[in-house]
């Protein structure tokens, strides 16, 4: 189990619950991949990397050094224009 509060940026992500909770490691998992885009990576102390890198590890997916997925109003068929 993780507890949000021990981690800044999980912290601000768990701003509509209580961060002393504790959650399981898919539930983090979850909260940094939905809200990636709202992480500044280069704030993120030593032991926080070091739990994203064990998660990207355990899930088989990559968020540090990207900018996450796109706004959910922004996923899908991008529109194109014709002339």
């Amino acid at each position: 189990m993780i507890i949000p509060a021990d981690y800044e940026g999980l912290r601000l992500l768990c701003w509509n619950r209580d961060p002393t909770r504790p959650v399981k490691r898919e539930e983090a998992w979850a909260l940094y991949k939905r809200n990636w885009r709202l992480v500044w990576q280069d704030t993120l102390d030593d032991t926080e990397v070091a739990l994203i890198k064990g998660l990207e590890t355990e899930f088989g997916e990559t968020l540090l050094g990207t900018d996450g997925l796109p706004p959910p109003w922004a996923q899908g068929n991008t529109p194109t224009t014709e002339k």
